[in-house]
C-alpha cells in the first residue's frame, strides 16, 4: 500500500480548500466589476436616451417659441387671408436657415393647399402631419430620416375669418446630435436596420458625429452578433487597440424602416483599469495562497513529525524497551497543549502501566508456569510437561540409538474408593502413591497424568525389555498397603508401555499406544501389564467399528429379546423368566451379549439400552398375562451405569404406570462389584426400587469382592450361583463345596438360592439333594426367542413344560 504522510494530506486537502476559495473570490470580485461597469452603462444609455429626448423637446420648444413670438408681431387676426403671413414668412426664412437649422419652410391653407414653401423641395411631402393638425387643432411633431434624419412640427395658425392655416417647420437632429456628443463624451450616430436585405446591406448610417469610427466598428463586427442583444446588452469591440462599448437605442420615427441612436464610448481606459484589478486580485490570492500553503506545511510537518516520534516509540512498548520508550517519546514543551499531547500523556501512562504490569507478569511467570506443568495435589509434573519431555526425548534419543520407553497406569477401581470412602481418602491415596513412586526419581521422570493415571518416561535405555522390568517393580511396589490418616488399603494397577526409538512418531502416538496397553490389562482383568504392538491399534478399531454399529442397531431396532425359563425344585412349575439381550446383526446374523455389552458400557449406550430393555420386558409381561400366565415374573439384568443413576425409580415407576404392571412382577439382578462400589448409595436407590415392588437377586455370586456383611444389609431377596462353580461341581471338589456351603449359608439368610448353567440331569439330582431353591439352564430351555414365546407359554398353560425334564 502506497504510503502518504499526514501532513501532506492535510496540505493537499488545505491546498484543494484555499483553491476553491480564492477561486470563489476571484470569480465574485470579477463578477462584481462587471455588473458595476454594466450598472453604469445602463446608466448611461439611459441618460443618453434622456438627453435624446430632452434636446429634440428643446429643439421643439425653441421653434414654437419662434412661432409664437412672430405671431405676436403680425395682426393675423386682422387679416382676411394668409397671403399677408406667407409674404411676412418669406422675409424669414433665411433667419430661421441661419438660427433654427430650419432645412424646409412651409404654409398649407385650410384646403391644405401650398401657400409658401422655402427650403429642400426632396424632403418628403408633410400631408399625413398637417391632415393630423388640422383635425386635431393643436401643434404635433413627427421624425423621419432620409439621408438624414429631420423634425418636423406643424402647428395651426388662425386668421380674422377663423380659418386655419397649418405651418410646417422641418429641421435635421444634426444639433441635437451634436449637443449628445458635447453632453455625454461619446459619438452618436442614427443609423437605420432593414432585417429582410443581406447583411452588409441590413444597416447604413444616417448621421454619425464620428462617421469613419461608426463605419470602422461595424466592418469589424462579428457576423454572428444579433442586433437584440446589443440593443439589450451592449457590444465591445476593439479596434485598433482601442476598445469601444456600443449602446443602441430604438427612435420613435413612424416609418417601415427601423431607426437606432448608437452611442459609443471609448472604454480602453475602464478595460485597462478592469485588468489591472483583476490582476491585483489574482496577485493577491496567488500571494495569500503561497502564505496559506508554508502555514500550513509548517504546522502540518510539525504535527505529523510528532506522531511518527509517536509511532516509532510505540513498537518499543512491545519489545519492553520501556527505558528507550520514555527517551524518544519525552514531552516537548509549548505555549499551547493539543490533541495529540494529550495522546502522548495517555500513552507514556499506558507505558508506566504496562511497565508495572510486565514486572508483575515476570513476577508470576515462573507460578502460572509451575501450575500448567505442575499437578497441584501430588506435586508431579502433569500432562502438559509429559507431552513436551517427550518430544524432546524423541529428538534427543535419536542421536544416542537408544531407546524411550512409556509406562502408562491407573489404580484398579479407585473410583470405587472416592465413592464408597470419600474423594478425600482418594486424594489422600494419591499422594501416597506419588510418594511411593519417588524412588524412581533417579532412572525416571514421573507424572500424574489425570485422576488416577499415572506416567514414567525412561529416556536413552539400551532395552525396550528395560521398561517392563520397571513395570513389574511397580506391581511390586502396589503389594504393600497404603496407609493414610483415615485407612489403610491395598491397590493394584494396569500398565501399559510403549517405546520408540527414533522420533518417527510423535509423543502424543506414544502416550496413545500406552493408553491402549493399558486398556489392554484391563481388559485382561487388571493387576497386569501390556507392552504395546500393532494388535492393539486393530482391537482399538475393532471396538470403535463395532460401537458405531451398536448407534446403528439402537436407532434401527436390531436389539430383541430371549426369556430363559427358571424351575422351582419345590413345585416342579415355572418359577420366572430371565431376559436376555440379542442382537439380530444384518451381516453377522444373532451377535451374543458377551460379545457386545463391554462396548455398549465403553459407548456410553448401556443407559439407554437397559431402558428399553426394562420396558421390552413390560411389554412382553402384558402379553403373556393376556394370554393367560398370570403370575409371570422376569428378572431383568442392571448394570452399574444404570443402577446409580439418581433417577432411576422415578423412570422405572413411570413405564410400571404406563403399563399398567406392579414392580412384584420383576426382579432385578446386579452383580456383587455393583453393589459394593458405593454401598450408602446402593441402599438408598434398592430401598426406592424395593418400595416399587421390585425384588432383588445377585448375580454370578461368588466371583465378586461381596461379604456377608454386605448381604445382611441389603434388601436381597435371591442369590444367583455362577454357571461356573455348578458346572464344575461334578470334577472339582472345590466347586462343589462352594455350592454346598453357599445354598447353606444363603438359606440360613433367609435368602432363596437360583443356580445357573444347569446343563445335565445329574446337576439336577445334585442341586436337587442340596435343597437348592430354583434351578436355570440349557438342560430345561435355551433362551427362548420372542418369537416363540407364545408357544412356550401355551406349553406351560396346558403343563406340558417342565414335568418331563424333572422325571427323567
Amino acid at each position: 500500500m502506497r504510503y502518504l504522510s499526514l501532513s501532506w494530506k492535510m496540505l493537499l486537502m488545505m491546498q484543494l480548500l484555499l483553491i476553491l476559495v480564492l477561486v470563489c473570490f476571484t470569480g465574485l470580485s470579477l463578477l462584481h466589476v462587471n455588473e458595476q461597469f454594466n450598472r453604469q452603462q445602463q446608466a448611461k444609455r439611459a441618460q443618453g436616451q434622456q438627453y435624446f429626448e430632452q434636446y429634440s423637446q428643446l429643439l421643439e420648444q425653441r421653434l414654437l417659441t419662434w412661432v409664437q413670438t412672430f405671431s405676436d408681431l403680425q395682426p393675423l387676426g386682422e387679416k382676411d387671408d394668409f397671403s399677408h403671413l406667407a409674404a411676412k414668412l418669406a422675409t424669414q426664412s433665411e433667419s430661421l436657415q441661419m438660427h433654427f437649422g430650419v432645412k424646409r419652410l412651409a404654409l398649407f391653407d385650410t384646403k391644405q393647399q401650398l401657400l409658401y414653401q422655402f427650403g429642400l423641395e426632396k424632403l418628403a411631402s408633410p400631408g399625413q402631419l398637417v391632415q393630423q393638425v388640422m383635425q386635431l387643432q393643436q401643434p404635433k411633431s413627427t421624425t423621419f430620416c432620409v439621408e438624414q434624419c429631420y423634425k418636423q412640427l406643424a402647428l395651426p395658425i388662425l386668421n380674422k375669418q377663423g380659418e386655419v392655416a397649418i405651418l410646417v417647420m422641418t429641421i435635421d437632429l444634426t444639433e441635437v446630435l451634436y449637443n449628445l456628443h458635447q453632453t455625454l463624451n461619446l459619438d452618436v450616430a442614427i443609423i437605420n436596420y432593414q432585417a429582410n436585405k443581406p447583411r452588409m446591406q441590413r444597416i447604413s448610417i444616417v448621421q454619425a458625429s464620428d462617421l469613419e469610427l461608426v463605419t470602422g466598428l461595424y466592418r469589424y463586427t462579428d457576423n454572428d452578433v444579433q442586433l437584440s442583444d446589443v440593443q439589450q446588452d451592449g457590444l465591445i469591440i476593439e479596434l485598433n487597440n482601442v476598445f469601444y462599448y456600443l449602446q443602441l437605442i430604438a427612435l420613435d420615427i413612424d416609418t417601415d424602416i427601423k431607426h437606432l441612436l448608437v452611442m459609443v464610448e471609448d472604454i480602453s481606459t475602464v478595460i485597462a483599469e478592469n485588468r489591472r484589478y483583476q490582476t491585483q486580485i489574482v496577485l493577491i490570492a496567488l500571494i495569500s495562497f503561497i502564505l496559506l500553503l508554508l502555514l500550513i506545511w509548517f504546522t502540518t510537518r510539525r504535527i505529523s513529525g510528532r506522531i511518527l516520534r509517536l509511532a516509532q516509540a510505540l513498537p518499543l512498548l512491545a519489545k519492553r524497551q520501556y527505558k528507550e520508550f520514555h527517551q524518544q517519546n519525552k514531552l516537548e514543551s509549548s505555549l499551547f497543549q493539543d490533541e495529540i499531547t494529550t495522546f502522548q500523556r495517555s500513552v507514556t501512562s499506558l507505558a508506566n502501566e504496562l511497565e508495572v504490569l510486565d514486572e508483575k507478569l515476570l513476577e508470576n511467570t515462573s507460578q502460572l508456569r509451575k501450575m500448567a506443568m505442575f499437578d497441584s495435589l501430588t506435586g508431579l509434573a502433569n500432562r502438559n510437561s509429559l507431552q513436551q519431555d517427550l518430544s524432546q526425548a524423541l529428538v534427543n534419543v535419536k542421536e544416542n540409538t537408544a531407546y524411550v520407553g512409556l509406562i502408562f497406569f491407573d489404580l484398579d477401581n479407585f473410583k470405587n474408593v472416592n465413592n464408597s470412602r470419600s474423594h478425600i481418602v482418594g486424594d489422600q491415596l494419591l499422594i501416597a502413591v506419588a510418594n511411593r513412586l519417588q524412588q524412581f526419581r533417579k532412572r525416571a521422570q514421573i507424572y500424574r497424568v489425570g485422576g488416577d493415571e499415572f506416567a514414567l518416561v525412561l529416556t536413552e535405555i539400551a532395552q525396550a525389555n528395560i521398561a517392563e522390568k520397571v513395570a513389574e517393580q511397580i506391581q511390586n511396589l502396589f503389594k504393600q498397603p497404603f496407609i493414610t490418616p483415615s485407612t489403610q488399603l491395598t491397590l493394584s494397577v494396569s500398565i501399559g508401555i510403549s517405546c520408540a526409538f527414533d522420533d518417527s512418531i510423535s509423543g502424543d502416538e506414544l502416550i496413545r499406544q500406552a493408553d491402549l496397553a493399558m486398556y489392554q490389562a484391563k481388559q485382561k482383568g487388571r493387576n497386569r501389564y501390556f507392552l504395546f504392538d500393532a494388535k492393539m491399534s486393530y482391537d482399538l478399531a475393532t471396538r470403535l467399528q463395532l460401537e458405531a454399529e451398536l448407534k446403528q442397531a439402537i436407532v434401527k431396532q436390531q436389539f430383541s429379546l430371549s426369556l430363559q425359563p427358571k424351575i422351582c425344585l419345590t413345585t416342579g412349575r415355572l418359577h420366572s423368566f430371565e431376559a436376555l439381550i440379542r442382537w439380530q446383526h444384518p451381516e453377522r446374523g444373532v451377535v451374543a451379549p458377551d460379545y457386545f455389552i463391554d462396548a455398549l458400557e465403553q459407548a456410553q449406550l448401556m443407559v439407554d439400552v437397559g431402558y428399553w430393555v426394562f420396558e421390552r420386558s413390560c411389554q412382553l409381561c402384558v402379553a403373556m398375562v393376556a394370554q393367560g400366565l398370570t403370575d409371570v415374573v422376569i428378572a431383568v439384568n442392571l448394570s452399574a451405569t444404570q443402577f446409580l443413576k439418581a433417577d432411576l425409580a422415578e423412570n422405572f415407576g413411570k413405564i410400571l404406570e404406563k403399563y399398567q404392571l406392579d414392580g412384584k412382577q420383576f426382579e432385578l439382578e446386579l452383580t456383587e462389584n455393583t453393589l459394593v462400589g458405593n454401598i450408602s448409595q446402593t441402599l438408598d436407590v434398592m430401598y426406592q426400587l424395593k418400595a416399587l415392588g421390585f425384588s432383588f437377586a445377585i448375580d454370578d455370586f461368588g466371583t465378586g469382592y461381596s461379604s456377608l456383611n454386605y448381604l445382611k444389609r441389603m434388601p436381597v431377596d435371591t442369590i444367583k450361583i455362577d454357571k461356573s462353580f455348578v458346572q464344575g461341581m461334578q470334577e472339582n471338589e472345590s466347586d462343589l463345596q462352594i455350592v454346598i456351603s453357599t445354598i447353606a449359608m444363603v438359606h440360613k439368610l433367609g435368602l432363596k438360592v437360583v443356580a445357573e448353567g444347569v446343563e445335565t440331569l445329574e446337576n439336577v439330582v445334585q442341586l436337587r439333594d442340596f435343597q437348592c431353591d430354583i434351578l436355570q439352564g440349557y438342560y430345561f430351555s435355551r433362551p427362548i426367542p420372542e418369537a416363540e414365546i407364545n408357544q412356550f407359554v401355551q406349553k406351560v398353560l396346558t403343563e406340558q413344560w417342565p414335568k418331563s425334564l424333572l422325571t427323567e
